[in-house]
């Protein structure tokens, strides 16, 4: 039995969510987003798991890139930030890279370099995020000096990015959706715009690449949507167990700031996590635990290694019993709606000492 905190991660429900994905745009391949450590998942046992199965890895920054090479990964990678100095493209291009171009900086690089062999290039233009890309205008200059470049792969890949796909019905889908159909109606280019949450709400528009991060692990992308009614499985469960038992009374006050207050005599139980593991410090008294799969409720602020719990829905609880935060059993939105987290902050604000193990 685990007595510290623990991931279990399951292969099958990984493979799982992919299908599941896959069906929503048949005709599309994937680029599986696995950075910021594939969202708490561990992106090195994920990419070996994915990388024979999709068209290419995503990443944020070329260090996790490199990270994924030097573990042996040999499937193309995606820089979704692109590269952030002139000589990151001759990494980029000896490693099979595939590098977003998102500002004129990043253009003026390629056009001054020499590398050693052609890249796989995106251009991506700004729809409406107002984050990363072009306007309408320097996007079309990007494309032609892309398109002439000698060292850059034909055809050239265009992508843009939702702000608001998490509600379908948002105007500004609609508006991102034409200014993304305008712009590359004229060029013979591949596509791509759909992230997890536009899998799901906009199938008519998936292109040639879509872009699934969230729901690959397992979590619904969509606002007011379970994970459960999109037929998405968790890949993650986060557990850990009793350390410690204790009998209070009714007025009895339990953790930091005596947040919680008994209301009757209870048994308050000890579990071997906390923030420093993870487990966010905003998460409010209420939120379900499991129990030795009972269902129980925090009591009491978040500790950094530590949570309390109230026991009254499992009295047979003994120290050393097991605990199940969220994953199989627990969908983590029943967690985030006493939290002011999202999944992705739940997610990857797992830490190093939580240990992940496969199955």
């Amino acid at each position: 039995m685990f007595k510290t905190p623990i991931a279990n991660l399951s292969k099958a429900n990984l493979f799982h969510n992919l299908e599941i994905i896959q069906n929503q745009a048949p005709k599309s391949k994937i680029t599986a987003m696995i950075k910021a450590n594939a969202y708490g998942h561990g992106i090195v046992e994920v990419a070996k798991i994915l990388e024979d199965k999709v068209y290419s890895l995503g990443v944020a920054r070329i260090d996790e890139a490199l990270k994924l090479r030097n573990a042996g990964i040999k499937a193309p990678i995606t820089l979704a930030e692109g590269v952030f100095a002139a000589e990151d493209l001759i990494v980029a291009s000896l490693q099979n890279f595939h590098v977003v171009f998102h500002n004129q900086n990043q253009v003026a690089w390629l056009k001054n370099s020499k590398l050693p062999k052609p890249i796989t290039a995106w251009i991506k233009i700004n729809t409406g995020m107002n984050r990363l890309g072009f306007n309408d205008k320097d996007g079309k200059i990007a494309y032609q000096i892309l398109e002439n470049h000698l060292n850059v792969e034909k055809p050239i890949g265009i992508m843009s990015h939702f702000a608001y796909a998490d509600e379908p019905s948002h105007p500004l889908n609609e508006k991102q959706i034409n200014d993304f159909e305008n712009f590359t109606r004229n060029f013979s280019v591949i596509k791509s715009l759909n992230n997890s949450a536009a899998i799901f709400g906009f199938k008519n528009n998936a292109y040639d690449i879509i872009r699934p991060g969230l729901a690959l692990y397992g979590a619904s992308p969509l606002n007011n949507t379970s994970a459960i009614s999109l037929n998405l499985k968790p890949v993650l469960t986060l557990q850990t167990s009793l350390i410690a038992i204790h009998d209070l009374k009714a007025g009895d006050t339990v953790g930091y700031g005596t947040r919680y207050i008994c209301k009757n005599n209870i048994k308050i139980g000890i579990a071997a996590i906390g923030y420093g593991d993870g487990y966010s410090r905003t998460i409010l008294d209420g939120a379900p635990v499991l129990v030795n799969g009972k269902k129980c409720n925090l009591a009491g602020r978040v500790s950094m290694d530590m949570i309390t719990i109230d026991l009254t829905n499992s009295p047979e609880a003994v120290i050393g019993d097991e605990i199940t935060l969220w994953g199989e059993d627990l969908p983590i939105e029943d967690i985030i709606k006493y939290s002011s987290c999202s999944a992705y902050d739940l997610f990857c604000g797992i830490q190093e000492r939580v240990k992940l193990i496969w199955k």
